[in-house]
């Protein structure tokens, strides 16, 4: 017998294949298990992939699950983060009426390759959309080059629409490279590590550049606090992404304090311009 009980979402172990509604099915990385959440985190089934799939088409019914609608907007977060972090701006998009979807991937246990296929299949088994756009944070704009280039079925789908990417490490992340060259680092933080260095990043595939896309750099605790660690150790420092990037982009750079950055009031706003109107004004 199975009973339904409150979960902590998945934090690194599981990975979110299906979302509707808030509603999502999650696999476990390891034992490949599914389980169905409800928008509350509360497990409600178990068992193959179309056996949660059943059981939500019936809690449409018992809970009144509204039909979704129109445009997905989907958040990556970065390396050793979860989809928590994307809290305060999931709360404010979806106030604002938009879909979202805060994505959880195990990126601390497996590598980019299975990070999109894991995403590829996400988006082929979205319904009753039309077009999505990326919100991504650190080491998801990686995530999110490589889903693009190596994946076309959801593109026939739906249309890309739009892309933010915050504090993206497109060029590589020095931190990363520095940490790669540890053993203990490399077994707490995965393969992803390693693939997020300056020279493995120049395999990855970048955007193409018809899509309407924007850049924001925001000031974080931990970049201000491993700079001097960073900057003995290497020639470059982790800020070199912004000497880097093309500007040709639309992009901002914002102030904060905050531990973290989506508790930046300016950052969320500067987030729901851009998907709603397309520049940050």
């Amino acid at each position: 017998m199975s009973f339904n009980f409150f979960t902590f979402g998945g934090s690194q172990l599981w990975e979110d294949v299906f979302f509707y509604q808030k509603w999502r099915i999650q696999r476990h990385y390891h034992s490949k298990k599914y389980r169905l959440l409800d928008n509350w985190d509360i497990r409600r089934a178990t068992g193959s992939f179309e056996d949660c799939r059943k059981a939500f088409v019936k809690f449409i019914d018992v809970y009144e699950i509204p039909r979704q609608q129109g445009e997905l907007i989907i958040l990556l977060h970065g390396l050793g983060e979860t989809k928590n972090i994307f809290r305060p701006l999931w709360r404010k998009l979806t106030q604002e009426g938009y879909n979202v979807a805060a994505i959880n991937y195990p990126s601390t246990r497996k590598s980019i390759h299975n990070i999109i296929n894991q995403l590829d299949f996400f988006l082929n088994h979205c319904e009753d959309i039309n077009k999505v756009s990326f919100i991504t944070k650190g080491a998801g704009c990686l995530v999110l080059r490589s889903l693009i280039a190596n994946t076309y079925g959801w593109q026939d789908k739906f249309r890309l629409n739009k892309i933010i990417n915050i504090n993206p490490i497109n060029c590589g992340s020095d931190l990363f490279d520095l940490m790669s060259r540890f053993k203990i680092f490399n077994f707490i933080f995965g393969p992803m590590l390693k693939e997020c260095t300056p020279q493995a990043v120049r395999s990855i595939s970048k955007l193409p550049s018809e899509i309407n896309q924007a850049l924001i750099f925001c000031d974080t605790l931990k970049s201000r606090l491993v700079q001097p660690i960073v900057n003995r150790f290497n020639s470059i420092t982790i800020n070199s992404e912004e000497k880097e990037t093309d500007f040709s982009k639309q992009h901002i750079i914002i102030k904060n304090r905050k531990n973290n950055i989506f508790n930046n009031a300016k950052l969320i706003k500067s987030c729901i311009n851009f998907i709603s109107k397309g520049n940050f004004e």
